[in-house]
């Protein structure tokens, strides 16, 4: 075997242009792959990742919520939620609990009753500091402030744009009580907060100020449990624990199951598989025929072989391992090209318009500006396939040549 790679070895850098121009299009080909790969992988992590993050990977609400949800039902909340909390925070695996309000609002500058719909959130500090600010940036204005005079918000930059609102507008927040009383609030708009487009479509005050509009002074409409494992898998063990743990009083569901993912995950998750697998196809065709047509013009190097005594299987292997050896190199020359513009989108991002983010609302957490997520296993893959297919492209032209009668073969090549 070492026989073989000295001659693979010595194959190669004999003819240094040859192997030059075959290196570099594994090396382009792994490149491409690894950033849009990556690139992809940002955009399905922005859409399903971010929503999950926001909406919480598992959710426990009580079993009377859930069944009308759609209504709205604030009264079918969970009244204490600190034992709730606390029940949950004792199971293994669980690395945050966030009790949530969200309730349907309408919004208005000024003290006039205005008819601008949304949704407004009222969360902890420690959920906020999880979930919304390390993916938004602020138009104008800054977050809420810990002990405030005044009544606060915080506004969706979607929002904000709707109602006609900006930093330093008092707005009048209409909500109700969870016995159907209306529950009006002035507030200060203290920040306008853009990121994704379920934050643009949200308003933003404290778990206390939420509490006084639904009128639970200790409780919450949604438990948020974050796992320690954000695998799909995981998340669903996760929930299949926790609805052991809390009993048919509540439901607990994964994210997967949840809004539109539980009939559109499946699709988007084939659709990101197959946009892959097409990248991934397109760049073995490119490294496989070039590697086949160098082989091919190496006919008469086969049979020379084979007339100074060299087996067929000797000298197939000696063009496998040469073809390895260059896939090898070309494949980490490639991931090094890669990783460097896989990297800037992934800080930087492409740009698309905040029309695109518009268009989503809640459903999908799109961002107007989409960065990639390199990974190792994306690295390991593009390798990987950009050596088999430098080896396979190699193997079948070198073992038909090597059938051949060596002074056939020698007579092909002139």
């Amino acid at each position: 075997m070492s026989t073989i790679l000295r001659l693979a070895v010595r194959n190669a850098i004999r003819n240094r242009r040859r192997t030059a121009l075959t290196a570099a299009t594994v090396t382009i080909g792994v490149a491409f792959t690894v950033v849009t790969l990556s690139f992809l992988g940002g955009i399905f992590d922005a859409m399903a990742g971010d929503w999950a993050r926001h909406f919480g990977p598992v959710r426990v609400v009580t079993a009377e919520f859930a069944e009308r949800e759609a209504l709205q039902p604030l009264h079918f909340n969970i009244p204490d939620s600190a034992p709730v909390v606390e029940q949950i925070e004792a199971v293994e695996g669980v690395a945050a609990v966030e009790p949530v309000i969200r309730t349907g609002v309408v919004l208005a500058v000024g003290e006039e009753l205005g008819d601008d719909p949304a949704m407004l959130v009222g969360a902890s500090s420690s959920w906020y500091e999880r979930v919304v600010l390390p993916v938004a940036s602020f138009h104008a204005g800054g977050w809420l402030e810990a002990g405030a005079d005044t009544e606060q918000v915080v506004l969706g930059a979607r929002v904000a744009r709707e109602v006609g609102a900006k930093v330093g507008d008092e707005i009048l927040v209409m909500g109700m009580t969870q016995y159907g009383s209306m529950a009006p609030i002035s507030a200060d708009v203290v920040g306008v907060v853009t990121g994704n487009s379920v934050i643009d479509a949200q308003a933003y005050v404290t778990m206390e100020t939420a509490r006084w509009m639904v009128d639970v002074p200790a409780g919450a409409l949604e438990v948020l449990v974050y796992p320690t494992s954000e695998d799909h898998a995981d998340v669903s063990r996760m929930a299949a624990t926790l609805a052991g743990v809390m009993g048919p009083a509540y439901t607990v569901t994964p994210w997967m199951v949840r809004g539109i993912w539980a009939q559109n995950l499946p699709v988007m998750e084939s659709m990101n598989v197959i946009f892959s697998s097409i990248v991934v196809f397109v760049m073995a065709l490119a490294i496989f025929n070039t590697m086949t047509m160098s082989v091919l013009e190496r006919t008469g190097e086969i049979g020379v072989m084979r007339a100074m005594g060299q087996s067929r299987i000797g000298a197939v292997l000696t063009f496998l391992v040469e073809a390895m050896v260059i896939g090898l190199i070309g494949g980490v020359a490639g991931a090094l090209v890669g990783t460097g513009p896989a990297l800037y989108l992934e800080q930087n991002g492409l740009t698309y318009g905040q029309d695109l983010v518009d268009d989503f609302g809640t459903e999908i957490a799109m961002k107007a500006t989409m960065s990639a997520e390199l990974t190792p296993d994306i690295l390991v893959i593009a390798v990987f396939v950009g050596i088999l297919t430098a080896a396979l492209g190699a193997f079948f032209p070198a073992l038909r040549a090597a059938r051949i009668q060596p002074h056939e073969a020698m007579r092909a090549q002139r």
